[in-house]
């Protein structure tokens, strides 16, 4: 599989929507359930992302979309600094195929590349060791935990991880 890691553009919408849509399908990972995963939603990520934060996609050659990440930060001046709201999808038949990482390399150089950003947060369900153990290979730590933040239809509530990748030695 060939794709490479570029800006998001509005016009990926309908691509970025079909992978959040099929990985919230396989009931792992994204927070969100399929019918959650909306065009206003997806939309509403992307503008902001596009607006204030950044947004990448992992797209194969003939355009097809793999992958999303994006993130944007608080537009009050004391949280202008923590890319947040961070959040990533890969395609299903595409994961563990290195998309994820690439992705998340593609989002750490483009925030370093920001002056203005001097930390990522992301939240992270305990449960999603395959996660934790990716944003801890690339130098996020836990910030804190959020207990029974998460509510399951089946199962326990779960709680939420707080990590943050700090860009700069002072933050």
């Amino acid at each position: 599989m060939s794709y490479r890691i570029r800006p998001a553009t509005l016009a990926d919408e309908p691509g970025i929507y079909e992978v959040y849509r099929a990985a919230a399908r396989q009931g792992k990972g994204i927070l969100r359930r399929e019918d959650e995963v909306t065009h206003d939603y997806i939309g509403h990520g992307l503008e902001n992302a596009l607006r204030i934060g950044i947004s990448l996609v992992a797209a194969e050659d003939e355009g097809r979309i793999l992958g999303d990440i994006h993130a944007w930060p608080s537009e009050t001046r004391q949280l202008g600094h923590c890319l947040a709201n961070t959040t990533i999808a890969v395609d299903p038949a595409a994961q563990g195929r290195g998309v994820g990482r690439a992705l998340f390399e593609g989002l750490i150089a483009a925030a370093r590349a920001t002056p203005k950003f001097r930390i990522i947060e992301l939240f992270c369900r305990e449960d999603n060791q395959r996660a934790i153990d990716l944003y801890q290979s690339l130098g996020f730590t836990f910030e804190g935990r959020l207990k029974g933040r998460v509510w399951q239809e089946h199962g326990p509530y779960l709680d939420d991880l707080v990590m943050a990748l700090h860009l700069t030695k002072d933050a």
